[in-house]
Parts: structure tokens; C-alpha cells; sequence
């Protein structure tokens, strides 16, 4: 009878078991499923969720900046020069040709208060700065006048208000007519009134008739003019004038009577120029410059003010012809004199006892039909942007011209003196429109700009990266003749011929997109287009710059160096460690490798920063020549066991490890020995001297290359002949030895490892050789200017760091290897090393390969050791003697000072991104790769 299923079964020793499974193995069984499932599918929700909050927090980076229908504001018209707006929006004011100043709500256009600068026909000409409160004006007595035209933020309480302005905004009114300005709710439960004041700071007179045009900056030491005055110098009799002339504020109106806009300059250059002044007695144009150096008493606290020139700007007048544009740069350097035409000179004004003439040229071709309408500065006062009339806007500035790789595209038919080092180059095509670029306004903020054109079309430009934001027209496509941005950059005001328009503004990220993080930009004063990183600077007015591609590269460069030093000796120690070490040293040396991985990155990366790489600074040659030493003292050292007695290497087989590994000190020594000899015959005596060498500078005897060469030589010299040896060489020495004795054997294979060494030397010094002589020098690629904290360091350092994880699962994959696949080759006659080379390492390949990603993935995202040895220094060369900045030392160092939401905070976070996809794409790729290794052991 056949027993059920369910019955007891005897079993060979006489006991019965039960063939129904128990009850809690089925429930162990349920509950270790569910777990694994849920694990796995957290794992996979979690990684996504990662990768969802990355991109949800990047994805604004790439979208488009936001501008509002324009809103027109009732206000009659009549001629407007210049136009200004309170950082909140709340108060405008403009500058009309009688020299009055109305200001006027920005919401319905009621005026609030008149200010009388100047009396009516004496201003002539003024400047005002992109950032800041100072204004210089000219008048019409060869006067230049300087002010401070800005809005006074009061914050007030309750009861220091009336009580019908408090109940009136109590009511529900946003805002209050109050004093001269407008008030205003804050969220604390104050009130905060906003007005403008003019206060006149110091003159000077530059001419004896009016000043047509002039520009000015403020340098540290005070402003800084330069002014196109009609006439000769003022009469001795009535010298300049300086000092702290001031008038007050004029009398204010709170009547609600239109105020009256004008007609902006009809070349729309933007140097305000107001009534014509009359003719002077001589005609006679002069360009002049004039500082204004302030000092503070910090005892008494009075200022005093001494003014220095005029100096004479040289100008190619072209038989009269007044310039149309005069700029001057942020720095107070150079002088801009542009003229409709296309003409432009640049003038160097650094020193106002000699004033020179830098450079002359075109912006526009030379009997061109188009003319120039616009010609500004944008933040920072170095980049120039300008726009002619068929709607071409472009931007340039000026680069030094020894750095540029190629040839620059400089002014048409440029001219310079043959000591001047830099020029004008058109760095910049922004936009191509359909109508005549009229007007430009720059942030206060940041460098962006916003461009009128003929056709009522408002654009808004980011500089850096010529990158177009938004484009937006006005509702009547009058030309736009005046533009501002407010100083948040969240408005805009448009000045056509018949209104003004108010536009709400949003740029977003406009230093961001995708040319400008990953692609080459012309950044101001560079040569050439580049990828930077430099994302924080001490001006405001910094150009930022956040190209990903540096941060790319320095991981990739870390993770290669790190990897060329680690992987074959982790690799290497875990194929003698499993196929030739004796299992009683094995339970000593893997464990003794494996306690490397508990010390500490953060510990590592001190001791490469603070140790290390100051020590090796000192020992650089003896730190080369360690990399070839070492390695041919341990061959050595097996060569020469080989060379003992049978009897005795059996009978030591246990030992043999540590007498070959004594050898390791004697290569060490031998290097310390060799250094100093190394750095004498092939780097004349001074290694960083002949690395920081170049052909413009430094001592002659640094001139030859070919000790670099023998360096970069070496290793590609050892492939090549181990490679001929294992093709043609072995097979000869295996016929030939057939009837040879144990030593004679070993003693041939040592002459051949001697021959084989001298020979790579020899090979390596003519290949060198011969490189040097051709011209060819290895200084600028992976041989440069030694850094202290440098990729030689951070490689050995993190090598160290990845050693352990890469050798322990080398070792468990050789280890897993089937015995009887060792005992089939051992018994066929094979070698150990046959063994390990043909049979186990190919059917281990799938974990070696593992253990090679796993390293490759610890080394992407290594963070302190990076951080605290490699400099830091965001460059892309691949020299072994220079630092270099990570993905995720970048993000540990800048992540805690960038303000949440800015564009370097997303910046940031696209930066982990690309780290995270980074990672992923080559763990993908290494684990199809693993998958067809595993399937081509299983075919074993």
C-alpha cells in the first residue's frame, strides 16, 4: 500500500518525518516574499522619488521668463530725458528739459512732487549710473554739477500718522498720499512712505561754453567725468569751481494734475541731451575728463572733495562732427566715443596725465546703410551693447589679445597702437528684429537687459549667455523710446511717443539654461569661450558663472586617477590572495585589507591634506620614480625566489609572501636614492621649475622636454615590450627550455626580466628623445604647473579608499569558482598561473567586473576626500599635478550658503542630477556588461 502524502516516511537512519511542510515554514515562507517585495518595490519608489524631487526642483531653471500685458498709464505728455522707479513700485519720476524733476504715482499717474534742479535753460546734458544715486549733469556755462537723485524709505507707526491717513488705508486702500510721497501697509503692522530727494554734491567747470554730453562712474575715491564741452577752457579769471554746493528741494505740489511726459532723445542713445544750448563763440569740441576725489576726515567726519583734470581726451572729431555716444567703463578706465555712422574709439583714461588713444575702429561696416541707435553699458560697466537701426543688437567688450586661442573678431578695420595688449571684440549676436533697436535698459540686478524696438516690441536679453527670455509687445507698436527695469527686477516701464506702459516681470533663471550650463561661453574679459564654474564673487555686479562641464570633468578625473592606482592592485592582491596565497597567511592578510574600508573618509582625506601632500611636495621625483621602483623590486624579488633551491622553496612555500614583499622597502629606498639623480638629469635640477616653464618666460636650461616625455613614456614603453614578449619571445623561451634544469630555467627568466626592463628604459628614452627633438612637449596636457593638493594625491589617497571594497568581492567571486574546474587544470599539467589567467579569472569575470563598478560608483560619489585634497579648483586639464573640483564637493561646499530658490541653489541640485544619472547610465551599462560575463561562464 502506497503511503498518502501526507503519512510519515522512514527515513535511512529509521526515523519518520513528515512530508507536509510545517506550518510556520509556509508562514516564514509568506512573510519573507512579501517582505523582499516590498523591499524591493521601496527601493525602487524611493530611487524614482530621488529623481522625481531633483527634476522637480531643476526643471524651472529651463522655462521661460514671464512678462505681463503691458498696462498703459494715463499721464499727458510732453518730453521726457530720463526715467526712474522706486524699488517697490510705487513712485516714478522723470527729468524734463527745463531741469525739473516730477514725480509722480506710478498706479494713476497723479503727480506728488516737483523738484527744480537746475533753473530752466541752464541744463544742458546729463548721466546717470546703471546702479546707484549719483547723477552728474552739464550746463550751459561749461558747469559740471553732480547730485544724488534718490527715494527715502521712512517706516512709520500709527500714531506717529494722522489719524484719517491710518483709517483711510484701514478701510481697504492699498495706498495714501502722505508728505511729499506715498504710503503704504507692511506686513508688521507699520506704514512705509516712499519719496524722493535730490541732494547737490560738488562741480566743477570744465569749459567756457556748454557741455554737450558726458558719462561718469563712481570709482572708489570718488566720481569720475568724462564731458564733450563746446569752447576753450574757462577763463583764468573765473576758475573751476568746487565743493559742496547744494539747493534744496524746491516747492512740492499734492494737486492732482497731470504730469506731462516728453519726447525721449531722438537718437535714443540714452546720454540725455536737452534744449539746445546756443552757439558758442568758437565751436571748438573737446572731450575732457575730470575726477573727483573725496576724502573723509573720520575725526570730524567732513568730507572734502579735489577735483583732478580736466585732462585732454584725444578724439577724432572728423571735421567737427560731434560724437552721438560717450560712455565711460565701470572702472573708470577707458572712455567709449561712438559715433551713428558705426565709427568707434576706445580711450584709455587710467591715468588722467596721460590720456591715450587704445584703439579705433567699426562697429558697422563702412558705407553701410545702417546707423546706430543705441549704444549702453549693462551692469558692471565692461560689456557694451549696441543696436542699429535695421534691429541687429550685438555685444562686446574688450579681452587681452596674448590669451585668445584663435582670432578674435575685433572691430572692423581696427587700428591700435603696437603697445596696446587688448581690444574690442564682438563677443555677442543677441537678436536679428524686423525694426530698428531704439532703446536699452539694463538691470540693476543682475545682466539682464530689455530692448525696445520700432515695432512696440519689448526683449528682454541675459547677457552671459546671449540667451533671449521673453519677448513682448505693446498693445499700440509705437516704437518704444524708453525703457526701465525696476531695481528687484519684477517691473518694467515702457516710454513710447504717446504713453507709458507698466509690465509686471518674472526673469526666473536667466544666468540658467542649457547653453549656459553646458555648453562654452564668452564670458566678459576672457579670450575665448569657455566652460567656468564660479558661482560667487566679492562685487555685485559679478558675472556668474555656472557651467557644469569643470565639475563633470573633475569627477571623472578623480574617478579615473583614483581607479588607475587602485583597481589593479586590489585586483592583483585578490588573485594571489585566492589562487597562490596559503589558506593559514589568507585568514590574515583579508580580513587585515577588508578593516581598511571602516576608516573614515573624513580621516583620509586629512591625512592626504595635511600629511600627504605636503610631504610629497617635497619628494616629487622620488614620488615618480616610487611608481617604477616599486613594482620592479617585488618582480625582482620573485624572480630571485625562483632562483632558490627546490628543497627550500617548498619547505618556505608558507613564508614566501613576506620574503617577497621585503622587497618593497629596498624599492621604496631605491627610489629615495633615485629621486634626487632623476630630477638632475632629466628636469634640470628643479622639477615644479620645469613644469611652471613656458617659452615666453623662464630659464633656458628648463627648454627640454625630454625628461616630461620620459615620464608619459614609461608605462607605454612596459606595455610594449611585455606585449612583444608574450608574442614572440615566451613561445621561443618554452621551445628552447625543454631539457633546461629548474635553475637554468630561472636563471634565463631572470636575464630576460633584466633585459626586459633595460629595454622599456632604452625604449622610453629614445621614444622620448625623439619627441623632443621634433618639437613635441608634454607641458600643458597631463604635465603642468605643480599644485599641492593635486590628482596625484587624491588618487593615491581614494585608491586607497576603494582597495578594500574592490579586493573583497574580487576575492569572494575568484573564490567561488568551482574547485573541480582548479583541480581539472592542475591535473591537465597547468600552472597555478595558467590556472588563475585562463580558467578562474574568465569564470569569475561577472564579479570582477562588479567589484570593479561598486569601486567605480564609491569613487564617483566620494565627497571629503575630494574636498579636502583636491583643491578645489574648478579647471579642465587633465594634468596629474593640478587639483580639480567634483560634482559632490562642489555641492557640499556651496549647498550650505546658497539662498533656497536661487538660481545657484537649482543649479546645485542639477548638479546632483547629473551625479545621479551619471551613476546610473554606467551602473546600467557595467550590469549588462556583468550579465553577458555571467552567461559566458555559465558556458563553461
Amino acid at each position: 500500500m502506497q503511503d498518502s502524502p501526507e503519512s510519515p516516511q522512514s527515513s535511512f537512519t529509521g526515523r519518520s518525518r513528515s512530508r507536509k511542510t510545517r506550518r510556520s515554514v509556509v508562514l516564514a515562507d509568506i512573510i519573507s516574499r512579501w517582505l523582499i517585495t516590498v523591499g524591493g518595490i521601496g527601493t525602487i519608489l524611493s530611487v524614482l522619488t530621488v529623481a522625481v524631487f531633483l527634476i522637480w526642483v531643476v526643471m524651472p531653471l529651463f522655462l521661460p521668463a514671464k512678462i505681463s500685458e503691458a498696462e498703459a498709464i494715463e499721464v499727458a505728455r510732453e518730453q521726457i530725458q530720463h526715467v526712474g522707479v522706486d524699488e517697490y513700485q510705487v513712485l516714478s519720476w522723470i527729468l524734463t528739459p527745463s531741469g525739473t524733476i516730477e514725480v509722480f504715482r506710478l498706479d494713476t499717474g497723479e503727480k506728488r512732487q516737483e523738484i527744480e534742479v537746475f533753473p530752466d535753460g541752464q541744463l544742458v546734458s546729463s548721466s546717470f549710473l546703471i546702479r546707484g544715486d549719483t547723477a552728474a549733469f552739464g550746463l550751459v556755462d561749461g558747469t559740471v554739477q553732480l547730485a544724488d537723485v534718490s527715494f527715502q524709505t521712512t517706516i512709520l507707526d500709527a500714531e506717529d500718522l494722522p489719524a484719517e491717513v491710518v483709517q483711510k488705508i484701514t478701510d481697504g486702500a492699498q495706498s495714501a498720499n502722505y508728505r511729499t510721497g506715498v504710503l503704504e501697509p507692511t506686513p508688521g503692522g507699520q506704514f512705509r512712505l516712499q519719496e524722493l530727494t535730490v541732494e547737490m554734491g560738488g562741480s566743477a567747470r570744465v569749459s567756457s561754453g556748454p557741455v554737450r554730453k558726458l558719462a561718469h562712474v563712481v570709482r572708489g575715491d570718488g566720481p569720475l567725468i568724462v564731458a564733450l564741452v563746446e569752447g576753450g577752457p574757462p577763463p583764468a579769471a573765473d576758475p573751476a569751481s568746487e565743493g559742496d554746493a547744494t539747493s534744496d528741494d524746491s516747492a512740492t505740489s499734492d494737486d492732482s494734475a497731470p504730469v506731462q511726459l516728453a519726447d525721449a532723445d531722438p537718437t535714443g542713445d540714452g546720454t540725455e541731451i536737452l534744449d539746445a544750448p546756443p552757439e558758442s563763440a568758437s565751436g571748438e569740441l573737446r572731450l575732457v575728463a575730470l575726477a573727483f576725489e573725496e576724502e573723509s576726515n573720520f575725526l570730524t567726519g567732513e568730507t572734502t572733495v579735489e577735483v583732478i583734470g580736466p585732462a585732454e581726451v584725444p578724439m577724432d572729431y572728423g571735421g567737427g562732427e560731434a560724437p552721438d555716444f560717450l560712455r565711460v567703463t565701470g572702472a573708470g578706465n577707458e572712455t567709449y566715443i561712438a559715433w551713428r555712422d558705426g565709427r568707434m574709439e576706445r580711450v584709455d583714461i587710467r591715468d588722467l596725465d596721460d590720456v591715450r588713444l587704445a584703439e579705433t575702429g567699426r562697429l558697422l561696416p563702412s558705407g553701410s546703410s545702417e546707423h546706430l541707435e543705441i549704444f549702453e553699458p549693462v551692469l558692471g560697466g565692461n560689456t557694451f551693447l549696441w543696436g542699429d537701426s535695421s534691429g541687429r543688437v550685438r555685444a562686446g567688450f574688450t579681452v587681452r589679445i596674448e590669451d585668445a586661442d584663435d582670432e578674435l573678431p575685433t572691430l572692423i578695420d581696427a587700428e591700435r597702437p603696437a603697445e596696446e595688449t587688448f581690444a574690442f571684440v564682438f563677443a555677442k549676436e543677441l537678436a536679428q528684429a524686423d525694426a530698428p533697436a531704439l532703446t536699452m535698459a539694463s538691470s540693476q540686478r543682475s545682466r539682464i537687459v530689455a530692448t525696445g524696438f520700432g515695432d512696440g516690441e519689448v526683449r528682454l536679453f541675459n547677457i552671459t549667455n546671449a540667451r533671449e527670455l521673453k519677448a513682448q509687445g505693446l498693445p499700440s507698436n509705437d516704437p518704444v523710446i524708453d525703457l526701465v527695469i525696476t531695481p528687484k527686477e519684477d517691473g518694467l516701464l515702457a516710454v513710447t511717443q504717446d504713453r507709458l506702459y507698466h509690465m509686471d516681470l518674472d526673469p526666473r533663471f536667466p544666468e540658467a539654461g542649457f547653453s549656459a550650463l553646458f555648453r562654452p561661453v564668452w564670458y566678459e574679459g576672457y579670450a575665448n569661450p569657455e566652460h567656468t564654474w564660479q558661482s560667487s564673487s566679492a562685487t555685485d555686479d559679478f558675472e556668474m558663472k555656472l557651467g557644469l562641464i569643470p565639475l563633470v570633468f573633475g569627477t571623472l578625473k578623480a574617478t579615473f586617477y583614483s581607479m588607475l592606482f587602485g583597481v589593479p592592485l586590489a585586483l592583483l592582491a585578490a588573485i594571489f590572495t585566492s589562487e597562490f596565497l596559503d589558506p593559514k597567511t589568507k585568514g590574515i592578510v583579508k580580513p587585515s585589507i577588508e578593516l581598511m574600508a571602516s576608516l573614515p573618509s573624513v580621516v583620509l582625506g586629512f591625512l592626504a591634506a595635511l600629511v600627504f601632500a605636503p610631504y610629497i611636495e617635497k619628494v616629487v621625483p622620488a614620488t615618480l620614480a616610487l611608481f617604477f621602483t616599486v613594482p620592479v623590486s617585488f618582480l625582482l624579488g620573485a624572480y630571485v625566489w625562483q632562483l632558490l633551491p627546490a628543497t627550500f622553496t617548498i619547505k618556505n612555500q608558507r613564508w614566501r609572501f613576506l620574503l617577497v614583499a621585503a622587497t618593497v622597502p629596498l624599492g621604496i629606498a631605491w627610489a629615495s636614492l633615485m629621486g634626487p639623480l632623476v630630477e638632475t638629469l632629466f628636469f634640470a635640477g628643479d622639477l615644479k621649475g620645469w613644469l611652471d616653464w613656458s617659452p615666453t618666460q623662464g630659464e633656458d636650461r628648463f627648454a627640454g622636454a625630454a625628461g616630461g616625455w620620459m615620464l608619459m613614456c614609461l608605462p607605454l614603453s612596459a606595455f610594449a615590450v611585455a606585449f612583444a614578449y608574450g608574442r614572440f619571445v615566451n613561445p621561443r623561451m618554452r621551445e628552447k627550455s625543454v631539457h633546461w634544469t629548474r635553475f637554468q630555467f630561472a636563471t634565463a627568466d631572470l636575464i630576460k626580466f633584466l633585459a626586459g626592463v633595460a629595454t622599456t628604459f632604452v625604449l622610453a628614452f629614445v621614444a622620448s628623445w625623439v619627441l623632443s627633438a621634433l618639437g613635441f612637449d608634454p607641458r600643458g596636457g597631463y604635465l603642468d604647473t605643480f599644485d599641492q593638493r593635486n590628482a596625484l594625491v587624491v588618487g593615491f589617497v581614494m585608491g586607497f579608499a576603494i582597495i578594500p571594497i574592490i579586493y573583497t568581492i574580487s576575492e569572494d567571486a575568484l573564490s567561488t569558482v568551482p574547485e573541480h574546474l582548479r583541480s581539472a587544470s592542475l591535473g591537465a599539467g597547468a600552472t597555478p598561473w595558467q590556472t588563475a589567467v585562463r580558467i578562474i579569472i574568465p569564470t569569475a569575470m561577472s564579479g570582477l567586473f562588479s567589484a570593479m563598478m561598486i569601486g567605480l560608483g564609491r569613487a564617483v560619489g566620494e565627497t571629503m576626500i575630494v574636498l579636502m585634497a583636491a583643491g578645489n579648483t574648478p579647471v579642465m586639464e587633465w594634468n596629474i599635478f593640478q587639483g580639480f573640483r567634483t560634482l559632490s564637493a562642489n555641492i557640499a561646499v556651496e549647498l550650505p550658503e546658497a539662498v533656497v530658490g536661487s538660481t545657484h541653489y537649482r543649479t546645485l541640485f542639477l548638479a546632483a542630477l547629473v551625479l545621479f544619472v551619471l551613476t546610473f547610465v554606467v551602473n546600467t551599462v557595467a550590469e549588462v556588461i556583468r550579465l553577458r560575463f555571467r552567461k559566458r561562464a555559465y558556458q563553461l
